[in-house]
């Protein structure tokens, strides 16, 4: 702004210069032929014809002036003015201004507006990283929360009983190291983040059996394949859950190495990180080199599932990649928020209380994880190419065939709420492992 004002103030300078040069000329002119005049009287005619042609080229200098300096001036409100307007209102971010990519929103008005943009292909921050805990690189300032963190928060009563809602999540999609005590900070709720699986004498299917709290817990996590285990199907269970559904996802690229370390440390005593050779053995046989693939299949029908269900409706996506990435994780659980807030949840903090509490609770945990496994030499659990095309090509194909659905009139098997949330995420994943292809 400041170098556009200054060539501007430079440019009138030099034309009120030249246009006062050509008035100076033309007075004098016009001051000598009246001089001339009054000696000659047969040359008058001729003077005063010369005079008017002086008095002419004057007024073109000055007319000529007047536009160039009309046209900088709009072409500093069109390319640098109206732009900063533009920006700073939140309209789409000016192509090669890479701070306003990073822009998160500050109100509910702005967080509600994510729904359908915030998280567009285009303003995604990609993880690139190929570990199980992905490669994090801090680019904000975050010692406003470490040094003033947000004050604790007494838990408040509602006055409705409000059920929890569905969280389906794919293995590992969570940040299992902070997740439930970000959400019961977050809530004033007690154990708010709860398991469908994990049953006692005081706790089944997320409910308390002997206890009237109205808030018995806030997320009651699933995971796929549903497995019956003598309990309806969760659609049979509308009456003891919310209408809305918070599903988690995570990029095949990493999640599906990440749940076979999962499972070789739960059930087989897995020490330190699964050889090489086993990553490798379990990865061709499950992933494969074709469409049949089984991870692939059963990653892409947990999905399906969750989003054709009703009576239910998919309010987030919450993708891994999204809480470990300090522009897009503060926007994902100040959106979270926002959606326990709707329906009715009680959420003590709000704005860059909200992001604080990401901060502590999720984004340390996972660094600190990420710089463990880094310090024990943990490898990068890698594709062949021809898998790696497989996983783009089925996570495009996936995203085309939710397009469709878009499109289509069907009401019933058409469009469904999240879905152009769901196109974006599912693109940015075909873009790393695109990424991960070229480098090849």
């Amino acid at each position: 702004n400041r170098c556009a004002s200054e060539l501007i103030d430079n440019n009138i300078a030099v034309l009120r210069r030249d246009v006062n040069v050509a008035v100076r000329r033309n007075r004098g002119a016009w001051l000598k032929n009246n001089e001339v005049a009054d000696h000659s009287d047969e040359d008058s005619s001729k003077y005063r014809v010369k005079r008017r042609k002086n008095a002419r080229h004057a007024l073109g200098a000055i007319l000529l002036s007047s536009v160039v300096i009309l046209s900088l001036s709009v072409a500093f409100y069109v390319g640098v003015v109206k732009r900063r307007r533009k920006s700073i209102s939140g309209a789409a971010p000016v192509p090669g201004d890479t701070n306003l990519l990073r822009k998160v929103p500050d109100n509910e008005s702005d967080i509600a507006a994510l729904a359908n943009s915030e998280l567009e292909v285009a303003d995604i921050v990609s993880v690139r990283g190929k570990r199980n805990i992905a490669e994090i690189v801090p680019t904000r300032d975050w010692r406003h929360c470490i040094d003033h963190p947000p004050s604790p928060k007494d838990g408040v009563s509602v006055e409705f009983k409000i059920e929890p809602l569905w969280l389906p999540a794919y293995p590992t999609s969570l940040p299992n190291a902070g997740y439930a005590e970000f959400l019961s900070t977050l809530t004033g709720v007690p154990k708010a983040a709860k398991s469908y699986y994990r049953s006692s004498p005081t706790l089944k299917r997320c409910h308390n059996p002997h206890t009237d709290n109205k808030v018995q817990a806030v997320t009651c996590e699933i995971v796929h394949p549903i497995v019956p285990c003598q309990r309806p199907h969760p659609s049979k269970q509308a009456d003891r859950f919310g209408s809305k559904v918070v599903v988690g996802l995570r990029n095949p690229l990493t999640a599906f190495s990440a749940v076979q370390q999962m499972k070789a440390e739960a059930y087989h005593g897995q020490k330190g990180q699964v050889e090489k050779e086993q990553w490798e053995e379990f990865r061709d046989q499950y992933v494969g080199t074709t469409s049949d693939s089984h991870l692939l299949n059963e990653w892409k029908n947990f999905i399906v599932e969750w989003r054709d269900m009703k009576p239910y409706s998919v309010d987030t996506y919450m993708p891994w990649e999204y809480w470990i990435d300090d522009f897009k994780g503060p926007a994902l659980a100040k959106r979270f928020a926002l959606a326990l807030k709707e329906e009715g949840f009680p959420v003590l903090y709000d704005g860059t209380e909200v992001e604080c509490l990401w901060h502590r609770y999720i984004y340390e945990p996972l660094v600190a994880e990420n710089k463990k496994l880094t310090e024990e030499g943990w490898y990068d659990p890698e594709y062949t190419t021809v898998q790696l095309e497989l996983i783009a090509s089925e996570l495009e194909k996936f995203g085309e065939e939710i397009k469709e659905k878009l499109r289509s009139q069907d009401e019933e098997n058409g469009r469904r709420p999240g879905d152009e949330h769901l196109i974006a995420i599912l693109y940015d994943y075909a873009s790393t492992v695109r990424d991960l292809i070229h480098k090849k």
